[in-house]
Formats: C-alpha cells, sequence, structure tokens
C-alpha cells in the first residue's frame, strides 16, 4: 500500500493559484513525450492530429496552469525509446504512464489520471484457467518491450523463454487472434481498443489473470525541480473535482470512468 499513499498524497498537495512566470517557462522548455496508445494518447490517422484522453486532459492541465504548450509541442516516439529517455535525460516528461513501486523510485509522477488493470488476455475459446504466476511458463505471451506488462510479468518470474517482445500493440493483438500467441500481458482498456481498431472482435477475448489494478500518470525524470510539478498537480486536481477527466474519459470509451481501489482520492 505504500506506493498508493505516496500517489494519493502527492495528488493531494495544495498550491497557489497563480502560476510563477519561471516556474511556466521550466514547464514549457521539458521535453514531453508521448507513444501511440489509443485511446489515451495517439495520433489520429485521419487528421493527423495527436488525441487521447491523457492528452485532452493535459491540454487542461496547460491551459490552468497558465503553460503556453499546444499538441503540437509534444513529441510521439517508441515506448522503449522513450521509456529509456525520461530514466536517463534531464528534463523529459513521459505520459501514460502506469504507476508502479519500481517506477516510483525511479521518476516524479503527476496524477493519479485515470485508473488501469494491467491483465494476461487470451482467447476467450481456449478456455485458460491461471490460478499463478506459475501456469503463465508454458504459455506464449505477447509483450511490448518496457511496457508495464512485460515488467510486471518479468517481476513475477516468468520466464523469458515465455516471453515474446513485439514491436508493436497492433500487431501484437494480431499475433493472438491468429494463434500465434497464447496471451498478452497489457493493459485491458488499450488491447479492447487494438482490437476493435484491427477488425477483431475484443468480445473473443477475455482477461485470466490480473497482473496489477493502478493509475497512469505523467512521469517526470527523477531530477525535475519539484516546483514544477505542483501547478500541474493542482491543475490535475480541480479538473478531477470538476468532472472533466470523467467526462472526457467517457467520450473516447463510453462508460464512466472506474474508481477500483478505493477511487481516484
Amino acid at each position: 500500500m505504500l506506493w498508493l499513499v505516496l500517489v494519493l498524497v502527492a495528488f493531494a498537495r495544495a498550491v497557489p493559484a497563480d502560476t510563477p512566470h519561471d516556474v511556466t517557462k521550466q514547464i514549457e522548455s521539458l521535453y514531453w513525450m508521448t507513444e501511440d496508445y489509443p485511446p489515451f494518447n495517439y495520433l489520429d490517422e485521419a487528421d493527423g492530429q495527436l488525441k487521447g484522453i491523457t492528452v485532452d486532459v493535459l491540454m487542461r492541465m496547460f491551459e490552468r496552469a497558465g503553460v503556453n504548450l499546444t499538441r503540437h509541442d509534444l513529441h510521439v516516439l517508441p515506448w522503449q525509446r522513450s521509456y529509456q529517455k525520461v530514466l536517463h535525460e534531464p528534463n523529459t516528461v513521459l505520459f501514460s504512464t502506469t504507476y508502479t513501486m519500481e517506477r516510483l523510485q525511479e521518476l516524479r509522477f503527476v496524477g493519479p489520471i485515470i485508473p488501469t488493470r494491467v491483465s494476461i488476455v487470451a482467447p476467450r475459446q481456449a478456455g485458460l484457467t491461471i490460478t499463478s504466476v506459475a501456469d503463465l511458463e508454458s504459455l506464449r505471451i505477447g509483450v511490448i518491450r518496457d511496457d508495464v506488462g512485460h515488467q510486471l510479468i518479468r517481476a513475477a518470474g516468468v520466464g523469458e523463454e515465455a516471453i515474446h517482445s513485439i514491436p508493436t500493440p497492433l500487431g501484437m493483438v494480431r499475433m493472438l487472434a491468429a494463434g500465434r500467441l497464447d496471451a498478452i500481458a497489457y493493459a485491458e482498456d488499450v488491447a479492447r481498443y487494438q482490437f476493435t481498431l484491427a477488425g477483431i472482435d475484443p468480445d473473443d477475448f477475455e482477461s485470466v489473470y490480473i497482473l496489477k489494478q493502478s493509475y497512469m500518470g505523467y512521469a517526470f525524470h527523477l531530477d525535475t525541480d519539484p516546483r514544477i510539478l505542483e501547478p500541474l498537480r493542482k491543475a490535475l486536481d480541480e479538473l478531477h473535482t470538476d468532472g472533466t477527466v470523467a467526462r472526457i474519459y467517457e467520450s473516447y470509451l463510453h462508460k464512466p470512468m472506474s474508481t477500483h481501489q478505493g477511487g481516484l482520492k
């Protein structure tokens, strides 16, 4: 529970209403990174615009904090590359990033934004029954390298011979549907969205084992000045309080936002 306490304490901090000019300038100078991870953050092929739940929330946060940044100031990179940058390069930010104990020790977070559940997802017709991590050893499990699903099954002790790194989420769900994988370790909402993009019925698949229920946030390099984080935390807090975050979530996923693990606050 320690990581959850840390999250909630950080989320509840209050700051003055006006953001100092030097702080907004520091926020604007950061290298903001995201990935193609619909429906949370992605490039819309129809118009080339960066969209998604966490992108829309961030734009509202910038408005409230007086930060002069737009969607065009965000950089879309492959997850593995951006994750390594935020770990090792100062003045970098990566989203949306799932909270884990390991990441809370290596990064600074602003959040939580929304809840997420990372699971082992498999074809419903396979009828898999997973009661422990040991049951995963005999499976071919697809992951995106350094994604939270990959990190969770690796930390749980699943052998490398069972783990298959796939370059893209879309390719991963297609391999699962084609029987080239037995299961995938991935966020449930994102997996469902990827199945739909691939023209595959998401109801043909099910979660057979929950790896972690957590939250997504904005992850900053560990050496980031804490003053930069405070106006962003305050803006996000206000957006939760007035229902903006929940409305944005529902506009993309067409369902109410879950409040598992006792809620967001």
